[in-house]
Order: structure tokens, then C-alpha cells, then sequence
């Protein structure tokens, strides 16, 4: 019964988010890449397409991530909001790999790839535990669940070029992979962003709308009384 619902749920999914009008959710991955050839071919502000750019940046993006999903948690109390938290600090978890903290006037450095493989093991069994509630929450809202799909596919870009899957389709891929790569993983983070700050204001537009409706009841109860 459980894979029957998700495969009903991913069909529907599939059906939702793969049509003409949401052809823009393509568009943050493919203008990262027209960035890399731009700033390639006309060589200016070469930084903008660097590894170490993009990597000094990351930890910052998702920390943000991470910390507007939380309020968002405080907020709305939401099963996908609470997931997507806990996803948000797996993600900067795994963008700490290989940083070197100082603690105590010593210095250490932190390698954390296989403790993030076990953990995305660990977020793969609890979607499948609370994948009922997550459907809910997925389907309350068509906008989130636009937004959240192309962030999916954004870091899945990111992961297919890193892999050279592109190798025979773009121009001077072997050039230009690790810069396409990590520029595509950079707007990811950024509409990762964009997508939490929507569910920030969506859940609470929807609490302050619940308090003036209480607020209203109370205030009828008042009068009447």
C-alpha cells in the first residue's frame, strides 16, 4: 500500500511539475552555466566561476538555509519544514568537509563526508517513515511545491555535470566542468534560499491570519455575550 501512495504521489508530481509553464524552474542552473561561458569568453571577473569563490561561499548560503527553515519550524510546527531543517544542516554539515577550526589554540580539521553519507542514509529512512505526513505537507502548497522541485533540480544539474554527463553536449566541457559545477551548486543554494524564505512567509501569513480569525471569534463572542 505504502509504494502504491508514493508511486500515486510522484506520478502526480511528475504531472504538476513537468509542463510548459514551469519551464522557468530550468533557468537558475542554466544561467550558472551561461555565467562560466560568459565570464570564459570574455574573461571578466574571472573570481565570480572560481572553486575557492563558490567555496568560501557555501557554508554562509546554507547556514542561511538552515536558519530560516528553522524559524520556519518554530513557526508552522510543518513535517516538511522540520525535514527540509534538518536537510538544511546535513547540507552545511557536508560543506564544513575539510575545514580547519581553531579550538583552545590548537587546530583541527573537521572531515565530515562520511558521517554526511550516513546521515542522508538516515534522512532517506525517515522520508519513508513520515512519507504520509510529508505528502501532506508537500501538496498544502502548489507554489513550495514548484520551488522546492526545481531546487531539486538544480543540485541534481550540479551533481550530473560534476559526474561528466555533459562531456559531449557542452562546448569545452573538460575546460569548464569543476567552475560549471560549482557555479551551478552556488544558485542552487541561492533559489534553496529563495524556496525557504516563501515557506517562511507562507506559514506566517497563515498564523497571523489563524490569530485574527481567533481574535475576530472572540471579539463576536464578546459582543453577543
Amino acid at each position: 500500500m505504502k509504494i502504491k501512495r508514493i508511486g500515486l504521489e510522484v506520478s502526480t508530481w511528475f504531472k504538476q511539475m513537468f509542463c510548459i509553464r514551469n519551464s522557468w524552474l530550468l533557468l537558475p542552473g542554466f544561467c550558472a552555466v551561461i555565467l562560466v561561458y560568459a565570464v570564459n569568453h570574455f574573461d571578466v571577473y574571472p573570481w565570480l566561476t572560481t572553486k575557492i569563490f563558490h567555496e568560501n561561499c557555501a557554508p554562509w548560503l546554507v547556514l542561511s538555509i538552515f536558519v530560516i527553515f528553522l524559524a520556519t519550524s518554530f513557526i508552522s510546527r510543518d513535517s516538511l519544514v522540520i525535514f527540509l531543517t534538518v536537510l538544511a544542516l546535513v547540507f552545511l554539515v557536508r560543506e564544513l568537509n575539510s575545514t580547519t577550526f581553531s579550538l583552545f589554540g590548537g587546530e583541527y580539521l573537521f572531515k565530515s563526508k562520511k558521517l554526511v553519507d550516513c546521515l542522508l542514509v538516515g534522512m532517506v529512512l525517515w522520508a519513508i517513515g513520515w512519507h504520509e505526513r510529508l505528502f501532506v505537507s508537500f501538496n498544502r502548497s502548489i507554489t513550495f511545491k514548484v520551488l522546492l522541485s526545481g531546487v531539486l533540480w538544480t543540485y541534481l544539474f550540479s551533481q550530473l555535470i560534476a559526474r561528466r554527463v555533459f562531456r559531449d553536449i557542452f562546448p569545452d566541457e573538460r575546460l569548464l566542468h569543476v567552475p560549471m559545477e560549482e557555479t551551478v551548486e552556488t544558485a542552487a543554494h541561492l533559489f534553496f534560499i529563495v524556496c525557504a524564505l516563501f515557506c517562511l512567509f507562507y506559514f506566517s501569513s497563515r498564523k497571523t491570519a489563524r490569530v485574527e480569525i481567533a481574535s475576530s471569534a472572540v471579539e463576536s463572542g464578546d459582543t453577543v455575550g
